[in-house]
């Protein structure tokens, strides 16, 4: 029996622990390498330790998309002094930005809900952005949607053509790359792909995002 009045055994683990030991290990070896089991080595611990905070791979996935989902300043959302357009758009830009910078978590916010405090606060801010747009009803949700679709579904295509681990090589040497492997397309079958390679080269540019952003931006309010 324990004495009374006498503290059990320090807890050595946390959340925030386990979801930086995890982002830890994609960092250097990519999605692919995250397990509960994998994490727990990363901890010194038994995988069984873990279960306290995350009960399988899953579970490691949400935590990362959560921390994913709170990089970006929400501040940038704030209003009204700022046109809701602008604070929309430097919103988008930060967040590409920091999962660009840990590029083995966009893909798995393909897969895991984005649904724990981070995530539900980032959306309040998007929905009264839009609203300041003159959005109304169904609308603001429906745009909040759009644009993260449009945010993490074009940084995933990006990361794809990595092998996903920390840090991504540089902009201009990853467009290279892209237009080494374009120009060897036969203009004969695609003569319009081959007239296109140097823009497609450019797809995973801040420059193509800004583009797409911009007219999602005016398609979504006018």
């Amino acid at each position: 029996m324990s004495t009374p009045g006498k503290r059990g055994p320090k807890r050595t683990l946390s959340e925030e622990r386990v979801t930086a030991a995890a982002l830890d290990l994609v960092d250097r070896e990519g999605g692919a390498a995250l397990s509960v089991r994998r994490v727990a080595a990363e901890l010194g611990v038994r995988p069984n330790a873990l279960y306290t905070y995350v009960p399988d791979r899953a579970g490691l996935e949400r935590a990362l998309v959560e921390w994913a989902m709170g990089q970006a300043d929400l501040g940038l959302l704030d209003g009204p002094a700022r046109s809701w357009r602008g604070r929309i758009r430097d919103y988008a830009l930060a967040l590409r930005a920091a999962l660009l910078d840990h590029p083995a978590v966009a893909p798995l916010m393909m897969t895991a809900p984005m649904d724990g405090p981070a995530a539900l606060e980032a959306g309040e801010r998007l929905l009264g952005a839009f609203a300041d747009g003159g959005l109304t009803g169904k609308a603001p949700a429906r745009a909040c949607w759009v644009l993260i679709v449009y945010v993490v579904g074009s940084v995933a295509l990006d990361v794809a053509e990595t092998d996903g681990t920390r840090p991504i090589a540089a902009e201009d040497d990853r467009v290279a790359t892209r237009r080494a492997r374009l120009a060897q397309v036969s203009a004969a079958p695609w003569p319009r792909t081959a007239a296109s390679v140097d823009t497609m080269a450019e797809w995973i540019t801040e420059r193509q995002f800004s583009w797409g952003l911009d007219r999602v931006l005016v398609g979504l309010v006018g």
